[in-house]
């Protein structure tokens, strides 16, 4: 959206930073990994004021809004810093900071903007894939978790204005939706006026054009049923389910200030896998949360090795500044934390592979998005089913494409599966709209 606010107004998107008189950084500081890609990123644009054209340069986001003053003494470079209930003004602090000269602008709101489907929006995306944020902040308290000091409490859109801009996008070609929030199982519940997640979801299948609609950030404790019965019964929503749950041990998830217990999370595991048809399961969990022991990450270990979800992520736990668990005592080493990451992707890679080898002979849809050559002189193209989301999961790759092109859905018969990725056989071809 700040990148449609700038269009409108005349200027013009590049992807050259040389040649940017505006550049703007949009932070993270969900965990230290992200506020350090956040620093390293605005200090690599900061050299474009004196290599480049640059002009202004913006620091947008979380990390800003949580060290608006640090950044401001450690990085000089920033002409403009806006924090992340600001963004709908960017247009006014660029102009702003033009008539101020060197003095530098400051844009911290307390209120989101109201009425988002009437600001223009660019997509970043690829033309036929956009993400979809259906609400903005959270309201579960979790104790590692700095985003609601950040982005304050969940803050649901209503049903018309997610609606409209699917409409927008699926008429521009998007066909793809990818629909987000901090908690998306949590949506419409905060509006107090019957609105949820499966009642928005039966509006956007209605749209024309709209191929795949996928469900992330699914908190465990508002996975009701009747989200997942429109998730089984409607062709549009995929067989997709991020659930992140962050580890299984009571004891820890106690201290997370979790709304799940083991029982419950298993419960609700169990549930959807005897549902028909098969719903693929993501899952993200934490290890060296403050107090895990080696008990706690055997059980978690045990846990995925049960369960077996098709796609797994993890990190290590960072103690955030002004988290109830960064005050917590009994802090995990580094060490201890790495090798427990480590143990616990390697039996997901193996999970993994076993989940895949057993796809070898399904016939599957497949988005491609890129064709490439296989370094022997042949063309490859490469995609994702259903059951595979941008970014995060594997790939399907498919051997002598033809005429296929970023934009076409293909139906495909899996021939190979590796870890993270499948080698498929073209059947047929849908150009779309």
């Amino acid at each position: 959206m700040m990148v449609g606010i700038l269009a409108k107004a005349g200027y013009e998107l590049t992807e050259d930073l040389s040649t940017a008189q505006i550049i703007i950084i949009n932070t993270c500081t969900f965990i230290d990994p992200a506020k350090e890609e956040s620093i390293q990123t605005i200090l690599q644009a900061a050299r474009y004021k004196k290599e480049g054209v640059c002009e202004r340069l913006v620091a947008a986001g979380c990390l800003t809004q949580q060290y608006k003053e640090a950044l401001g003494k450690e990085i000089p470079e920033i002409d403009i810093f806006i924090g992340t209930d600001s963004w709908q003004h960017i247009l006014e602090v660029v102009q702003e900071s033009y008539i101020h000269g060197n003095k530098k602008i400051y844009r911290f709101d307390t209120a989101p903007c109201e009425h988002e489907e009437l600001i223009p929006r660019q997509p970043l995306t690829p033309p036929y894939s956009a993400y979809i944020k259906i609400a903005e902040g959270c309201s579960n308290g979790c104790t590692f978790c700095y985003i609601p000091y950040v982005r304050g409490a969940m803050r649901s859109r209503s049903i018309p204005s997610v609606v409209h801009e699917v409409k927008r996008l699926s008429s521009e070609g998007v066909r793809e939706f990818n629909l987000i929030a901090q908690d998306s199982s949590f949506y419409g519940r905060d509006l107090n006026d019957g609105t949820t997640l499966a009642r928005l979801l039966k509006e956007l299948v209605k749209i024309d054009n709209v191929k795949w609609i996928r469900l992330f950030y699914l908190y465990p404790t508002y996975f009701d049923d009747e989200l997942l019965e429109i998730i089984t019964k409607e062709e549009k929503i995929c067989k997709y389910v991020d659930i992140p749950l962050q580890h299984i041990s009571d004891s820890v998830l106690r201290r997370m200030h979790r709304r799940d217990s083991s029982q419950s999370i298993k419960k609700l595991l169990k549930k959807l896998r005897n549902t028909t048809p098969y719903i693929t399961i993501r899952t993200t969990l934490m290890v060296g949360f403050p107090g895990e022991t080696e008990a706690d990450f055997k059980e978690l270990l045990t846990f995925i090795k049960a369960v077996k979800f098709d796609n797994m992520g993890a990190f290590t736990y960072s103690a955030q500044d002004g988290t109830p668990a960064a005050r917590m005592v009994d802090q995990v080493t580094e060490e201890i934390k790495e090798n427990r990451y480590h143990e616990l992707m390697a039996a997901q890679a193996e999970i993994s592979e076993e989940n895949n080898r057993n796809l070898i002979g399904v016939d599957t849809e497949v988005l491609v998005e890129e064709l490439l050559d296989d370094g022997c002189g042949n063309l490859q193209a490469k995609g994702r089913a259903s059951f595979q989301a941008p970014e995060v999961d594997g790939n399907v790759y498919i051997d002598h494409p033809g005429d296929l092109r970023p934009g076409d859905f293909v139906k495909a018969h899996i021939i190979d599966g590796y870890a993270y990725d499948l080698i498929a056989e073209r059947i047929t071809t849908d150009r779309g709209i």
